[in-house]
């Protein structure tokens, strides 16, 4: 299983994201993995080193992911772009979380929708209730959609995962 990380990169208005991408959401991975005998691997695009352009990567990575985690605790437009794209694109296994200290914080567009909260100054603290939380979204009814945009658009159906693959490339497994 893949996963697809959405999260600012570096220390930014006081939340170190490397470390919360270090001490919570690889951990809860980790715990699902352990928990249901399967591999969960899952990054950002910083992991790549090829050369190449890094949006391509960024795109396929968004629509091919079994899971994306997007922390919008602050105002990231890369964020909210690779977040918009995913909603897009495919109809669940969305996962929003943010910072409670950044609660008063987020877009309008955003205030209706479910978030996990962890604690920026501990972020390991959370692991256990995003693992509960990640283990419910995935065991979701394949029905459900937690895109706003297949939500308000019912008519819109999502593409298969092969269908958004380039074949023998990245996503494809190969």
């Amino acid at each position: 299983m893949r996963a697809f990380f959405v999260r600012p990169f570096g220390t930014k208005e006081g939340i170190d994201f490397d470390e919360v991408e270090r001490m919570l959401i690889r951990p809860a991975l980790v715990r699902l993995s352990d928990e249901h005998d399967i591999a969960i691997a899952g990054g950002t695009t910083g992991d790549f080193i090829r050369q190449g352009n890094i949006r391509e990567d960024m795109f396929r990575l968004l629509v091919t992911a079994d899971l994306v985690v997007a922390d919008v605790s602050i105002h990231n437009p890369n964020a909210f772009y690779e977040l918009g794209i995913r909603h897009a694109l495919r109809h669940q296994h969305t996962f929003l979380l943010r910072a409670k200290a950044t609660e008063a914080k987020y877009p309008f567009d955003l205030q209706t929708d479910r978030y996990f909260t962890y604690d920026s100054a501990d972020p390991a603290s959370g692991v256990d209730g995003l693992a509960a939380a990640l283990r419910s979204t995935l065991n979701a009814d394949p029905q459900y959609r937690d895109s706003p945009v297949f939500q308000l658009l019912p008519k819109v159906k999502p593409h298969g995962r092969a269908v958004l693959q380039r074949p023998g490339g990245l996503g494809s497994g190969g």
